[in-house]
This record gives structure tokens, C-alpha cells and sequence, in this order.
């Protein structure tokens, strides 16, 4: 039978050239080990673009440092870059951090941003609000909770628990009958 395991990574054998990359100190980082999904912050109501455009966002803003950012240069930008002094989020804030210290970054318009703080030149990302729901708008629906995510493999899933279902029921009727040959 022919061994269907996943080869183990080896270092590559070639000399490919590894990209050239300008890394600056100063410039922005971006984590995501804050990211909280929330009943009002998540990732429902995407469109098939919006993963693409915050890349981009996360790509054009990484070339910045913190100063240049919150220089008041880009609040009126795409990034439309501003803290959350006055806000009223609909979900609370993660323990330690308060309000004065939020940040949206806008990923374009229309499509949302992203909420969180800094520290140094690293922005963690504790809310992603692709609906809007920091600053929700009557005019546009309003605030708007959030459905629970579904993966692209739901059906896939969804076919794989009923495979296992039968397959123990199958294990189940075979142990059955392999005792009543036994006690022939």
C-alpha cells in the first residue's frame, strides 16, 4: 500500500534569490494576537474583495512608521486613520485597554476597517468591522450583528460528520457480526 503522509519540509537544494525586501525599524507592524470575534466584529458580510483590499491596506500602511501615520496626514485619506476618544463600541473593549487608546485604519471606502491599539510601531488588531458597527449609521442599517461565520468547506464538513456517523455505525454492526461467527 503506497504511504499517503505528507513529506516532511527539507531546506530547499537551490540557491533562490530571497526577495528584496526594504524593512525599516520605524515602520508599522501589525499582530493580530488581540483579534476578538464579537456578536458586532467579525468576518460576515465580506465581499469577495475585502480580504484582498486589507492586505493592500495592511501592505501600504506597513510602509509607514507610527509618527507619519498619526501625524494627522492620513485622517482624511482612504486609511481615514483616527482614535476612538468619543466612540461607543457595541462590544467591551479586551481588559487593560481603554478607549482613549483605539485606533481605526479604514481598508477603503465603504469597505470598513480595522480597530485596535499600539504599541511602539506594533498595531494590534482587536476588531475587524466590515459592517461598520464602531460608528453604525441609520442611514445604511445601522448597527448589525454579525452572523455566525460558515467555512467554504460547510458542505464538505457537513459530508465528513455523516461519513464518520456511518462509518462508526459500520464498525458498530461489524463487531456485531464478527462475535456471532466466532460462537459458531
Amino acid at each position: 500500500m503506497k504511504n499517503n503522509q505528507i513529506p516532511k519540509a527539507k531546506p530547499p537544494k537551490s540557491n533562490v534569490a530571497k526577495p528584496h525586501l526594504h524593512y525599516t525599524p520605524s515602520a508599522i507592524s501589525f499582530s493580530f494576537e488581540a483579534l476578538e470575534r464579537t456578536e458586532f466584529f467579525n468576518l460576515d458580510c465580506t465581499c469577495a474583495n475585502w480580504a484582498s483590499e486589507l492586505f493592500d491596506m495592511l501592505k501600504e500602511i506597513s510602509k509607514l512608521s507610527k509618527k507619519e501615520l498619526l501625524s494627522g496626514k492620513y485622517s482624511n485619506s482612504t486609511y481615514r486613520v483616527h482614535n476612538h476618544a468619543n466612540a461607543n463600541p457595541p462590544s467591551p473593549l479586551p481588559a487593560g485597554v481603554e478607549l482613549k487608546d483605539c485606533y481605526q485604519m479604514r481598508i477603503a471606502k465603504s469597505k470598513g476597517g480595522i480597530h485596535g491599539v499600539f504599541y511602539d510601531n506594533i498595531f494590534y488588531v482587536i476588531w475587524l468591522d466590515p459592517l461598520h458597527n464602531m460608528y453604525p449609521d441609520k442611514n445604511y442599517g445601522g448597527l448589525k450583528k454579525i452572523k455566525p461565520p460558515s467555512t467554504c468547506c460547510m458542505d464538505r464538513d457537513e459530508k465528513l460528520l455523516e461519513l464518520e456517523k456511518e462509518n462508526q455505525k459500520l464498525k458498530e454492526e461489524n463487531a456485531f457480526w464478527e462475535s456471532e461467527i466466532s460462537e459458531l
